[in-house]
């Protein structure tokens, strides 16, 4: 969540960074918050375009028609499993879109009205019709080229393996779950 009232670009764009810093292996993924991204992106709001930890970040207009911003965004989703900040003129307001997934975009809105973790977008304060812009990773130093599907395929052999474990064991009692569902919880989790 936001620290203060009119940060919430800036709460944002600490949660896409922190996914991304978390998706690059980084083990110092936790320091990444709205103050120690505010000396390097916030000028009275934030920037169009600046630099985090080997990260820089861009900013970009959306068409104006909402099956142009649609297809925009699920586009961009699919090349940034981080999320990208999307901002509402109109409110003003910004969130960390996060996903696109069985036809329903996903988000993490830092206002404190609003649930915490990964919620639909419908359920949020702004929305794709009202959204005018955005801010992404358009360059990463720190990309070691492991992506979404990697780390969806790590839990799930850590899964698997948990489930073998189980089954020589039978007396413990486990549960395992491979879905898309489960796994972007178990990311959520780790970026409250």
């Amino acid at each position: 969540k936001q620290s203060r009232g009119g940060t919430c670009t800036l709460a944002s764009a600490a949660m896409m960074l922190r996914r991304r810093a978390f998706l690059d292996g980084l083990t110092d993924w936790t320091d990444v918050t709205e103050n120690s991204v505010r000396g390097s992106a916030w000028a009275g709001g934030l920037s169009h375009s600046f630099n985090y930890k080997a990260m820089q970040v861009g900013y970009a207009t959306l068409p104006s028609s909402n099956a142009g911003k649609t297809q925009v965004l699920i586009e961009l989703l699919a090349k940034h499993p981080e999320g990208i900040v999307l901002y509402d003129r109109r409110q003003p307001h910004a969130v960390l879109l996060t996903d696109y997934t069985n036809g329903v975009f996903y988000c993490s809105d830092p206002a404190n009205g609003v649930s915490a973790g990964r919620v639909p977008l419908s359920s949020a304060s702004i929305s794709i019709s009202g959204a005018s812009c955005y801010w992404y990773i358009t360059s990463d130093a720190n990309d070691d080229g492991t992506g979404l599907e990697e780390l969806e395929a790590a839990v799930a052999a850590e899964e698997t393996e948990a489930a073998a474990e189980a089954e020589a064991a039978p007396t413990e009692e486990a549960t395992s779950s491979d879905t898309a569902s489960d796994i972007w919880s178990w990311l959520d989790g780790m970026f409250q």
